[in-house]
């Protein structure tokens, strides 16, 4: 089985990982690294989107401390198996997502669109902490490991 770790997973272990974190955040973020190794360790791939990715230096772009940022990022990544967008597999995949999503009027943003497309064409399942966000799109396999 292949999951595929949404942004907003990524994020919670690079925050609660740094060392300003509360204590809290910082053995929920230690626990789901575990969990990553855990499901390696049993054969499974954790993988990324090259999606996630550019979201990712993004955001270490709008930093004020950029090379902290993305040293922090890459370490984060070093782990997991990094899964380009591939127009041929997950093209079809979004276009049938976002026609879904907008008939039942319950678009999501344009980032977790190809997202859910890259999960799907992979036939991964998307962990992520935004459960209630990413149920709408049909065929999708989310869960949460927090």
């Amino acid at each position: 089985m292949i999951y595929l770790l949404d942004t907003d997973t990524l994020i919670y272990m690079v925050r609660g990982l740094k060392g300003s974190a509360r204590r809290q955040v910082l053995e929920r973020a230690v626990a789901l690294v575990e969990r990553c190794r855990r499901a390696q360790k049993d054969g499974h791939v954790v993988g990324v989107s090259a999606i996630t990715v550019s979201e990712l230096e993004f955001g270490a772009r709008k930093s004020s401390r950029y090379e902290e940022e993305v040293a922090a990022v890459a370490k984060i990544l070093a782990p997991f198996d990094i899964y380009d967008y591939g127009a041929v597999i997950c093209a079809p995949h979004y276009g049938e997502i976002r026609n879904a999503l907008e008939q039942t009027a319950q678009p999501i943003g344009a980032m977790d669109l190809l997202i859910a497309a890259h999960a799907r064409g992979l036939d991964a399942t998307l962990v992520t902490n935004n459960l209630a966000h990413f149920r709408h799109v049909p065929g999708l396999k989310v869960t949460d490991w927090r």
